[in-house]
Order: structure tokens, then sequence, then C-alpha cells
């Protein structure tokens, strides 16, 4: 019972915040400001906790919950992209919802950062890091035994003109021995096939076999003027070449879904055939090396917002389908607009958390990030951050996962 009436009393106390914030105040630069750190300079402490704090949430459920809330997320993330299926419903069905247009920026902004308010509602001193391509000392600060683990084992992969090359389940952290067990209805190929219940990764298969990326092509992507330009590059469906013309094939982002993930580019398959977790976009999050790589892919575009293109005017107003444009709604914050369709055979939807029809979200409202609780160590702080529905729903969401950790708590002792 005390534990009980101290969650109530959290609840209350945080409730009573969340009314004073959305009042009107600002929040100064200064005030519980998540800085998103560079992987490399992470102290073993920081590591330790970032890997606890996820693991909490792989580990925690309610009784009328299926499935953990990590795994929400990850149903999240796959059912965004069942909005592509011919099944799916509303305005935004037929496109995918969370990636190859506009939408994947801000989408994803909005997306890692509920998830760290997540994370800092179980330690709030963890914070997202960030993967810099470029850096050559990340791939040894990520791929450790005391962070994220190396690569797959048990698996040999023959590439014609290349050699062999190993992977398969990653030991470890992530094991499934270590209590990372994936649930199958959400693991699963580009056309609904199930990958099985553990992590896999097949580093560094070639032709994604290439490290570090070389600071020039971040930089021409950073010089770009419009948002298109910079989003198709970020993305990776082109490179910039030294004189700012595009080129085709796989870049940045989609780059290190294959780099770590490992995929099959048989031009006879068509679009590249994942082998691993992470290659596979839409099941990715399972591979907890996800958050750093879209945490890196939001920091240079907060660099790019910050270095002249801050605004609306840096982002199509209209033109792409309903849920791409400025003031559209992004599903699932869409206010119960539109339905995904289940992949495969699986029934990702049954598997989703509940959104409240006044949670809504467009693209405007991710443009500026000093109306967010982050910001990145390579960015300049503004002097104040603007109050706005992020400084209630983060400590709505903080509330809801910390309800939830002192719920399993009591059912434990019960």
């Amino acid at each position: 019972m005390k534990m009980f009436r101290r969650a109530i009393a959290f609840l209350l106390a945080v409730s009573l915040i969340a009314i004073s914030i959305g009042s009107g105040s600002s929040v100064s630069a200064d005030d519980n400001i998540a800085v998103r750190k560079n992987i490399i300079d992470l102290t073993s402490t920081e590591k330790a906790a970032f890997i606890q704090a996820i693991k909490t949430l792989k580990n925690t459920t309610l009784p009328e919950h299926q499935i953990s809330i990590y795994d929400e997320f990850v149903a999240q993330h796959v059912a965004a992209m069942g909005l592509m299926s011919n099944n799916a419903k509303g305005p935004a069905a037929g496109h995918d919802g969370a990636h190859e247009s506009s939408i994947l920026l801000p989408w994803h902004r909005e997306f890692i950062w509920r998830f760290e308010t997540a994370l800092r509602s179980v330690d709030p001193n963890v914070t997202l890091p960030y993967w810099d391509w470029t850096n050559p000392q990340a791939l040894a600060a990520i791929f450790s035994d005391d962070f994220a683990g190396g690569n797959g084992e048990g698996v040999t992969i023959s590439i014609p003109n290349a050699g062999n090359f190993s992977g398969g389940a990653v030991p470890g952290t992530f094991s499934a021995a270590n209590g990372w067990n994936l649930y199958p209805e959400l693991h699963i190929t580009p056309d609904g096939q199930p990958m099985g219940e553990v992590l896999l990764r097949f580093m560094q298969l070639p032709p994604t076999n290439n490290y570090p990326v070389p600071q020039a092509d971040v930089d021409r992507i950073l010089a770009a003027n419009d948002y298109d330009t910079f989003r198709q590059a970020i993305e990776g469906f082109i490179q910039l070449n030294p004189s700012g013309q595009p080129t085709t094939g796989v870049f940045m982002h989609n780059y290190f879904h294959s780099f770590v993930g490992g995929a099959n580019f048989d031009p006879s398959v068509g679009r590249p055939e994942p082998l691993g977790t992470m290659a596979s976009l839409a099941s990715s999050i399972y591979d907890p090396v996800f958050w750093l790589i879209h945490a890196n892919v939001d920091r240079l575009w907060a660099e790019w917002q910050q270095s002249g293109h801050a605004g609306s005017q840096y982002y199509p107003a209209q033109g792409g389908h309903y849920g791409e444009n400025l003031s559209d709604r992004m599903w699932p914050w869409d206010g119960g607009e539109s339905t995904p369709a289940n992949q495969g055979t699986g029934d990702q939807l049954s598997l989703l958390p509940a959104v409240s029809a006044n949670d809504i979200v467009t693209p405007a409202d991710t443009l500026d990030l000093t109306k967010y609780d982050y910001a990145y160590d390579t960015l300049k702080m503004t002097n104040s951050r603007s109050s706005s529905r992020i400084a209630v729903l983060s400590l709505t969401i903080f509330a809801t996962i910390a309800w939830r950790l002192q719920f399993q708590q009591l059912s434990r002792r019960s």
C-alpha cells in the first residue's frame, strides 16, 4: 500500500507540473534538457545506464498487455509501414507512414523523442546517444561487449567476387540467453515473413562494408539548400558529388541499416533482401543500434536547420501523399484518421499501444527543436526554450511509463 500511495502521489505531482508548464512558462536551456552525446563520449557508467533502461522497457508489461513497452514501440514502427498495404484505411493509406518521403525526418524526430522520454522515466539521466558515421572510433564504442555487442555468429554467407562472411544470432547483452527475445509477429521481412525470435546481424557485408563515411560527403549534404534534396541524401537514396549533383545508390541512413543488418544486393532480387534485423526496415528497431542511427539522422537535420534552414519554408506544404505535407496529421498521432493493415500472417495491429484521440502531431509541430526537451552537443544552445504541448506530453509519457513500472512491482510483490 505504501508503494501504491507513492505512485499516486507521484502522478499527482507530475500532473501539477504539467499544468504549470502548459500554462505558458518558459523552459531554460539548462532546465532538464537532455543533451544527446556522441557515443564515443559516453562513460562506462552512462553506457550501462542506457542499456539498463532499454532492458527495463523490454521487460515491463501490464497484465492487459501482450507485449512489453519496448515491443509496443516496435509495433508502431512496423505498423507505420503497414499503411502501404491495400487493406489500410483512411486518408494516409497507400504510403509508407515513416519512410521514403518528406515524412522521414519529422516522424522519426517525434518517435525517438517519445522513446527517449520513456527511457528517462526509468532513469532521468539517460539520453539517446548518436552514431557519428564519420568517426572511426564509433564502431569499437558501439559494438563492444559492454554496449550493443558484436556481429552475429553461426552462419556463413558467400558473396560472389567478395568471399565468405559470418553473421547470425547476436551473442551477449542482446541475446536470447540474456532475455532479448523478439516477438515473432513483429520481427518480419518486408513481405511479412517471420525472421525468428533472436536478434540477427550480418555486419559489413559488401557492398555496405566501408567505414567511416568521408566528412566531405556529409558537408555536401549540409550545404544543400532545399529540403527534398537534403532529405533524400540523408535517407540514403542519393549522394551529392563534389559539384552538388546527385548520384544514385545506397548511402547514409539506408547504408547503415544494411551495414549492421546485412542485405542481399543481388539486382535480380530487386529491393535489397534483408539478412539481419537492422536491414529489415520495419523491424530494425529490435536492434538497439537503431536509436543511435536515427539520433544521428535527427542531429544532422537539426544542424541543417540551425544553419539557415529553419521554419516551415524548409518543409513542403503540399504535393505529397496525405500524412507527408506540412499540416497533415502523422499516423499514429492522427486522432484515429487512418488505420494500417497487418503484414504477412501476423496481427501487428492487436499489439499497438493506445494513442489518445487528442494526441495529434503534424510535421509542422516537429520543425522547431526548441519546443522539445533535448538538444545535441554539436548545436548552439538557445537562451530559452519554448513551452508547448511537448512539455505536457513528455511528462504524460514519463508518468505513464513510471506508473507501469510501479504497477509491475506491486504485482510482483502481491
